[in-house]
């Protein structure tokens, strides 16, 4: 899978360049497959490493009637889901 060749090659050339963390960022909370994000938990996952659940993130908005704007138009994007 290219997609797994890839993040390795990055983890190596992290690690080579002295980084001692790596996100891989957005997994589902739990592993439950009926979740949409399982297929991240488990590619994610399949590298190893400690899960660490945060917060996530926040949005701040300098122009409040286009951040609505842009808010409208991502929550009727083809592929946008609410669970």
């Amino acid at each position: 899978m290219p997609a797994c060749a890839l993040q390795w090659e990055v983890l190596k050339a992290s690690k080579a360049a002295g980084c001692t963390q790596y996100d891989l960022f957005g997994i589902s909370p739990v592993p439950d497959p009926s979740h949409p994000l399982f297929g991240l938990y488990k590619f994610k996952s399949g590298f190893g490493g400690d899960i660490y659940h945060s917060l996530g993130c926040w949005d701040y908005p300098l122009d409040e009637k286009q951040y609505a704007l842009f808010r409208a138009s991502e929550m009727n994007a083809q592929g946008y889901h609410l669970n």
